[in-house]
């Protein structure tokens, strides 16, 4: 059966159109989460329990008009974010009025989480710019690094879950990534005794102690306009 398939060539094109998305910064379908609840797309409820393939994350300043993303600065490799400042749009005569009644920056900060459906290989993005959404990705991104200090190269599997939020308003949500599974990366050899200990994933609603100044003084309300 399988010797009437045609010969792949080597060089099908593929490869070079995956490249040219690459570039893109929201890949797939986008993820938004909001009270409590993750939605794709349009507004479309997530499964409750599904897991995604955490491949990677991104972070950048985004500008904002008339609800559109129109500029993306992003973090280059091996360096900061740019300080607010060297983004120009200052005057604040000149910033739009947001839902709340109050000027709004149009920079936004932002993180970005790249993840794929495992059993369909479907690409998704979820984009958040909210203090607790970065939270939410600080977090895996130390828990995926404890892993791989002895499990070099492994992926999290995570479940999109949420976490309470104790805010000046009351008490809110944000997104958490429930790791449920690791896959790939290199096992440890037994023969490792020294090898250091994993600490245990960050447990739902625990601030994080990494969270900057800059960072405490930025709105909670999880949802972002996409």
């Amino acid at each position: 059966m399988t010797s009437n398939l045609p010969t792949i060539p080597s060089d099908d094109g593929w490869d070079a159109a995956a490249a040219e998305n690459a570039e893109r910064v929201i890949k797939g379908t986008l993820l938004k989460f909001a009270d409590w609840n993750w939605t794709k797309g349009k507004d479309t409820e997530l499964e409750k329990g599904i897991s995604f393939a955490a491949l990677s994350t991104a972070a950048g300043w985004v500008k904002w008009w008339e609800g559109k993303p129109i500029q993306y600065k992003m973090r280059e490799p091996g360096r900061s974010l740019p300080d607010r400042e060297e983004l120009g749009d200052l005057d604040q005569s000149e910033w739009e009025v947001g839902p709340n009644g109050e000027l709004k920056d149009p920079w936004q900060n932002t993180r970005f989480v790249y993840l794929v459906d495992p059993k369909t290989a479907e690409a998704y993005t979820f984009a958040t710019a909210t203090w607790g959404g970065r939270q939410a990705v600080n977090d895996l991104a130390e828990q995926i690094q404890r892993m791989r200090y002895g499990r070099p190269g492994a992926v999290p599997l995570v479940e999109l879950d949420a976490a309470p939020m104790q805010t000046k308003f009351g008490r809110k949500s944000k997104p958490f990534f429930k790791v449920v599974e690791w896959v790939g990366g290199e096992q440890p050899a037994i023969d490792q005794p020294d090898a250091p200990a994993l600490a245990p994933a960050a447990a739902p609603g625990e601030a994080s102690p990494f969270a900057t100044e800059h960072e405490a003084k930025l709105p909670f309300d999880d949802e972002i306009p996409f």
